[in-house]
Parts: structure tokens; C-alpha cells; sequence
């Protein structure tokens, strides 16, 4: 993503409340930047399953999510202190009650990666906006 093309918001999340207004915001954006409306909606589960797990597992209660935008491309990340966790994309379908979080995150995002700065853990997770063949104006 080119820096000079791109915006970035950010917000703090510290309370479910919080996760609900993110939602709101990352659906708003999708519409404004031109994704289709199921493609809203999986941006909002994105949205709403990385924040909850954040909550859930993340060392302290410091959470922050990034979207940060382009003709091209929505990025969405969430920065909080942890430890890097391994995790891949399967086809398996999981029957358990835990864990298809990040199998959700991994199966609609077109890119994810973790980043490790110091104690602060940032998972990326890029979705690129196709304009079916639609000259971007």
C-alpha cells in the first residue's frame, strides 16, 4: 500500500461497545470505498471476530484497530500487546465450539500477517476491492 495514497483512522477498544461502533465504522467505510454488500457484511465479521479475540486473549486491555485505505485496497488492523500465535488456512471445516475465528478471518481476507514491535502484537488483514474491470476514478 502506497503510503501517499492511503488514510488512516484508528480507534481504542476497550468494551464490546466499542467492538460495535469498529463494525459500524468498517461497514460505513467498505460502502463508501465501493464493496459489494455481502463483502461489507464479511468485513464487519473480520472486524467484529479479530476485536473479540483481542479482548479475549490480548495481555493488558490496550487494543487498537487501524483501517487504512486505498483506491485499491482496505487494510484493517488490530495492535495490542501479546505474543506472536501460529495459525494457517484450512479447508477442514471445524465442528468444535472455539476456533473458527481466525479460519473466518483467513478464508475472507485476501492477506494476513502478524507483525511483532516490541511487546505490541499487529494482525493485518488486507481485503483488495475488485472493481470488475471498472477504471478506478
Amino acid at each position: 500500500m502506497n503510503l501517499e495514497t492511503c488514510n488512516v483512522n484508528s480507534m481504542e477498544i476497550v468494551s464490546e461497545h466499542d467492538v460495535l461502533k469498529a463494525m459500524d465504522y468498517t461497514s460505513d467505510l467498505a460502502q463508501q470505498l465501493g464493496y459489494l454488500e455481502n463483502e461489507q457484511l464479511f468485513l464487519c465479521l473480520v472486524t467484529e471476530e479479530s476485536l473479540v479475540n483481542a479482548l479475549e486473549y490480548g495481555e493488558g486491555n490496550s487494543i487498537e484497530i487501524l483501517w487504512n485505505t486505498s483506491e485499491e485496497e482496505l487494510e484493517i488492523c488490530i495492535k495490542q500487546k501479546g505474543k506472536l500465535f501460529h495459525f494457517e488456512k484450512s479447508d477442514k471445516l471445524n465442528y468444535g465450539s472455539r476456533g473458527r475465528g481466525m479460519q473466518l478471518i483467513l478464508n475472507i481476507m485476501d492477506d494476513v500477517w502478524l507483525e511483532e514491535v516490541g511487546e505490541m502484537i499487529i494482525l493485518h488483514m488486507k481485503k483488495v476491492l475488485n472493481h470488475n474491470g471498472m477504471e478506478v476514478s
